[in-house]
């Protein structure tokens, strides 16, 4: 998506909205350098910057985490001396969207003389404060335990504001260490005894400069990384460094900031620190090779430029994945190691809106279903289903995956009206006790009501995958983000989240109730007068079941013939038990013996359940067809009860 430069060069803005859009749909944000000489005179709501400001900004993102890593392979190109630079791990938490570079008023101006006066105010808010505080006190907790707040408290009033509040939210996290210290003092103590920080949380402007300060430390700006994150929504992802126009186009820029920001968005936006690993070990094992790129080259290692460097990490990441070597026993084994595909985690804060446990999953599989569908739910004004198939196939790829997909009961839908919902699907990993998953949107209208299937986890690694498969079962669920109904003018439905709804759903291994019923129509033309019709009622396992017929359609569809197996009295059941079913119905071509057919997945019975579209109504009556033949057709009934369900 462009931005910045390219963006204003293509369409005259820094950040064109269909950019903002893009990124707030995202789980992540990997940002590139966005500056140039070229634009250095525009004015400033054209300059490249704005458009870095704006993206922040609407993406509501005010925490700043800037790492510090002396790689132990760069030590000697690090200014410091190695015995202060050695070992420095330093992680710095800048807010990013208050103080002084926000703050109001600001301007220019003219003073009692007469003089022309710049002016700036640094502010901040209680809530504000707060927040970046919590942050920085949970990265602390992920690392050393040690916090270190930087002001400036003994001339400024928003820096004493700032000592309150940090010193105020310690409380909440008696297990870190905190520490205040003056800015000045700060950026003394980062090039005299930089080892001494663990973790450091500051404001915007002192961040700015401190961070910069301390990314010379590594040696290099090219090896730094970067992550701007908010409350809730996709986190930014970028390297520190500028564009460096002055070698553009000469393949001669450190790509391993960038890479290394690859890496921050998979543990801090998506959660996936595994991959995250890799990808940190990829590129130590690439300067442990001695490959350098000119910005941190020492003699005795060898000069690659940015894209040779790029392939150098991808070839480490690669041999990491597929090989590792180890010596047992006086031999030397080659083993091969299974990269195991694990949908990114949601975070702790992450809850579903509607959660489904598939009990004995290896019985589902038996069954060879398709799918398994949820009771209803719901959620705003609306009834949702969530369906589970654990054998679907991507495009032109054989690898089975389970795959999720959202279903939204489509009788609650006036004709040409649209619902966009954005949500996230999950699956539960018990070793860590979080959700894992993704997220997705779509367009529901009366005829598409089931989303674009996601795929989860590829099947035979939630198989051999324990966090995930427990006692042969597991949990999946979903949570709706946003909803937006489009028809005639588009608007927001608040979405109300209430206490997550829990269904069980249980397969035999065997003891399948089966059933069939043959239903000959023998009047259509006389009982296509009416909205429906329906089969006189037959028994399978024990309950009584009968065959609904639209014959104009429903409110659906209208141009085709809807059939519906439903549950006889189903209010005579009891709430808490609830047949799974697999059903086919079909209707059969009189003239050659072949017939329509649509089978379900397992789904959970209480009323009924079918197919609005089931054929369409000019091939159902075409005379040279054998659907119906005078006034007869022949509808069939297939039911299998493999199960039952029950709520939470």
């Amino acid at each position: 998506m462009l931005m910045g430069g390219a963006a204003l060069d293509a369409v005259g803005v820094p950040l064109p909205d269909e950019t903002l859009a893009a990124a707030r749909a995202s789980d992540g944000i990997l940002l590139g350098a966005i500056g140039g000489y070229k634009w250095d005179a525009n004015e400033k709501h054209l300059k490249p910057e704005t458009g870095l400001l704006d993206i922040r900004a609407g993406l509501g993102v005010f925490a700043n985490l800037r790492p510090v890593t002396v790689f132990p392979q760069l030590v000697d190109a690090s200014p410091l001396k190695k015995d202060i630079a050695e070992g420095v791990d330093i992680m710095v938490v800048r807010e990013l969207t208050g103080g002084i570079y926000f703050g109001r008023p600001r301007g220019f101006g003219t003073n009692d003389n007469g003089e022309e006066t710049g002016f700036n105010t640094e502010i901040y808010s209680v809530s504000e404060i707060d927040r970046i505080a919590r942050v920085a006190f949970e990265v602390a907790r992920k690392r050393g335990g040690k916090l270190c707040s930087v002001d400036k408290a003994n001339v400024l009033e928003a820096s004493m504001l700032w000592r309150k509040r940090v010193t105020a939210i310690a409380s909440e996290f008696p297990d870190v260490e905190l520490s205040h210290m003056y800015v000045d003092n700060a950026a003394m103590q980062l090039v005299r005894n930089p080892k001494q920080f663990d973790t450091i949380v500051t404001n915007n402007i002192f961040g700015d400069i401190l961070s910069d300060e301390a990314s010379m430390i590594t040696g290099s700006i090219g090896m730094l990384s970067s992550a701007s994150v908010g409350e809730s929504g996709p986190g930014l992802f970028e390297p520190i460094h500028g564009s460096a126009p002055d070698i553009a186009g000469q393949d001669k820029a450190n790509p391993i900031a960038t890479i290394l920001s690859g890496a921050m968005l998979l543990k801090y936006g998506l959660g996936a620190e595994d991959a995250a690993k890799r990808i940190e070990t990829a590129v130590a094992q690439t300067l442990d090779n001695g490959f350098r790129t000119g910005d941190i080259y020492s003699p005795g290692t060898t000069l690659v430029g940015c894209k040779r460097m790029g392939m150098e990490v991808l070839k480490a990441l690669e041999s990491h994945r597929r090989h590792r070597r180890e010596e047992e026993g006086g031999e030397l084994w080659e083993i091969l190691e299974v990269e195991v595909i694990t949908p990114p985690r949601l975070g702790k804060t992450y809850v579903p809106d509607f959660k489904l446990k598939i009990h004995d999953f290896s019985a589902l599989l038996e069954t060879k279903a398709t799918s398994a569908i949820s009771v209803p739910f719901d959620l705003s004004g609306y009834k949702w289903y969530l369906q589970v198939s654990p054998m679907h196939k991507k495009n032109n790829d054989e690898t089975p995956y389970v795959a999720l997909a959202l279903i939204l009961w489509p009788y609650m839908l006036e004709q040409g009206l649209t619902v966009h919902a954005v949500f996230k699907f999950s699956i539960y990993d018990h070793s860590n006790r979080m959700y894992c998953g993704c997220k997705a949107d779509y367009n529901f209208d009366f005829k598409n009501n089931y989303s674009k299937k996601e795929c989860l986890i590829p099947l035979q690694e939630l198989l051999k995958w324990s966090s995930f498969l427990v006692d042969d079962s597991c949990v999946f669920g979903v949570e709706i983000l946003k909803i937006d109904v489009s028809s005639p003018e588009r608007k927001e439905v608040v979405v109300q989240h209430k206490a997550t709804t829990v269904q069980n759903f249980f397969v035999q291994k065997k003891g399948f109730v089966e059933g069939t019923y043959t239903w000959t129509v023998n009047n259509f033309h006389e009982l296509e007068l009416k909205n429906f019709f329906c089969s006189p009622t037959f028994e399978v396992g024990g309950h009584k079941w009968y065959i609904c017929m639209y014959p104009r359609g429903d409110r659906c569809s209208t141009d085709c013939l809807s059939l519906h197996l439903c549950l006889d009295a189903p209010n005579d059941l009891p709430r808490e038990s609830k047949n799974v079913a697999k059903m086919t119905l079909s209707i059969q071509d009189q003239k050659n013996g072949k017939h329509v057919t649509i089978t379900t997945g397992l789904v959970v019975f209480r009323g009924s359940w079918g197919w609005p579209n089931f054929i369409p109504l000019k091939k159902f009556k075409d005379p040279s067809g054998g659907y119906l033949v005078e006034s007869n057709c022949v509808v069939k009934a297939d039911l299998t009860i493999v199960g039952s369900s029950n709520d939470g």
